[in-house]
């Protein structure tokens, strides 16, 4: 039976948060959130995300594609070990890039209600409190 003014809407182990409960819990440490590496940075370039992130994300992310694919065919005319070392550089900066991103998103979500939402509902996130309890936005 739900209590006069409880917000938390039990699913079985889903429950409902709304975006204020969302910072106080990941302020507060209790709740643990989990952003999809993959998607982030798609998530960044989105209409949605903070428009001071796109030109740094966007330009590491092509700092990585080219250390690792065509500036280590270009070096390997000069010497191999250049190469090697343009490859393993462009990877690092594409992990970081990667890492970054999800940084992004996680501090895009704590200041903006729409695109906290929208990755919410996309699939992007995973939020969790340290029982295992899943949560879900307001409809």
């Amino acid at each position: 039976m739900k209590r006069e003014g409880e917000n938390n809407m039990h699913r079985g182990k889903e429950r409902v948060l709304d975006h204020k409960e969302f910072v106080d819990g990941y302020k507060h440490n209790r709740l643990l959130v989990y952003v999809n590496k993959s998607r982030a940075g798609s998530f960044v370039l989105s209409p949605l995300a903070d428009k001071h992130n796109k030109p740094a994300h966007i330009f590491w992310a092509g700092a990585g594609v080219l250390l690792v694919f065509p500036i280590p065919l270009i070096l390997l005319f000069i010497n191999w070990i250049y190469s090697v070392g343009s490859i393993a550089v462009g990877l690092m900066v594409i992990k970081a890039t990667r890492k970054s991103a999800t940084e992004f998103v996680l501090q895009n979500m704590i200041e903006d209600e729409k695109f906290w939402n929208y990755v919410v509902r996309q699939g992007g996130v995973v939020i969790q409190d340290d029982e295992g309890n899943k949560y879900l936005p307001e409809d």
